[in-house]
């Protein structure tokens, strides 16, 4: 998924304007755009349908012929929504068929989970109770190497 915008509600926005400690002689523009420059995504303020975060995906994202990723998702997508046309090209040119998915993810829901995560007492992978915590996040087993942010194995 790529993120494409953030949209906010004005309270929302002032919170973290007041979290950010951005001073008061900023024009509101310039905040706006300091903020954006900062998430590297636009942001929109509006009274409705806010505090989500746009992302979209492009489905199938490996090549169905070779496998391979698909490079520069930002920039493919952004060519599938300008163009009359579905086609998606892999590295190896390879066409197919791609269409693209779109997702809100509630900003708040986001906070919550990953407030909410639980402690690891034992390694899901080994069951070794050697567990070692990295950060407030990140754990690792000592065992077996495996850590809370592996990608699954193929």
């Amino acid at each position: 998924m790529v993120p494409t915008e953030i949209i906010l509600s004005p309270e929302t926005y002032d919170k973290i304007v007041a979290e950010q400690e951005i001073t008061a002689g900023d024009t509101e523009n310039d905040i706006r755009l300091l903020l954006e420059d900062h998430f590297s995504i636009p942001i929109l303020i509006r009274d409705e349908n806010t505090d989500v975060i746009t992302a979209k995906e492009l489905y199938p994202d490996r090549c169905p012929v070779c496998g391979r990723r698909i490079p520069f998702l930002r920039e493919m997508i952004e060519r599938l929504e300008s163009r009359a046309t579905n086609k998606v090209r892999c590295p190896l040119g390879h066409r197919y068929e791609g269409e693209i998915k779109m997702y809100y993810l509630n900003i708040f829901q986001i906070e919550e989970k990953r407030e909410e995560s639980e402690r690891v007492e034992v390694c899901p992978e080994c069951g070794s109770k050697d567990i070692q915590y990295l950060g407030p996040r990140e754990v690792f087993c000592l065992d077996c190497e495996w850590d809370n942010n592996m990608l699954p194995r193929f």
